[in-house]
């Protein structure tokens, strides 16, 4: 059987009799489109098990055509790869991400058991003057009395973006000086 010779409606009336050569014929003809939307999806890493799902959903889809809606059937399954590559790329990028995350996690936890940190008044008293009197007083505000962002700007007279810009050096510091 040639392909050519028929239209998808009949080669999707003969696989739907139960004709595997038809079916045959509808996979070689949609390979190269399986074969682009992978690689268009970024998925040559992937490539056997996404085009062993592919003529899956090829047969799948085949099934549950419906040519009354007076679409092509190349159309319809087109969009049913590209919803399945989607798919299949958010569930792998969230897996991964997830691996990634308890992995770090986990890392983090051992490696801050592992660190006993000690730190001297005199280190503390040093870092502490490097701060500006600006950021000194945003730094005793927050950590002695614990006042918010919006309180500490009425307090001193200024605006709330002045206190976070204030506290974002104040962290970088802290961090510059205390942990070398």
């Amino acid at each position: 059987m040639i392909f050519r010779n028929y239209n998808d409606f009949e080669i999707i009336d003969l696989i739907k009799q139960g004709n595997e050569e038809a079916f045959q014929l509808m996979v070689n003809k949609y390979r190269y489109l399986i074969a682009k939307m992978i690689k268009k999806f970024n998925l040559v890493y992937d490539y056997d098990d996404c085009y062993q799902e592919a003529l899956m959903l090829l047969y799948k889809s085949i099934i549950k055509f419906d040519e009354s809606y007076n679409k092509t059937f190349t159309r319809f399954f087109e969009l049913n790869l590209t919803n399945y590559l989607i798919s299949y790329k958010n569930r792998n990028n969230n897996y991964f991400s997830f691996i990634q995350e308890s992995l770090s996690s986990n890392n983090h936890q051992v490696v801050s058991e592992a660190m006993n940190v000690v730190y001297l008044d005199q280190d503390l008293i040093d870092t502490f003057q490097q701060l500006s009197s600006f950021e000194k007083m945003v730094f005793q505000l927050k950590i002695t009395q614990q006042l918010s962002v919006k309180e500490i700007a009425k307090e001193l007279e200024t605006n709330e973006k002045r206190i976070y810009n204030a506290m974002e050096r104040i962290k970088k510091k802290i961090k510059m000086y205390l942990i070398q």
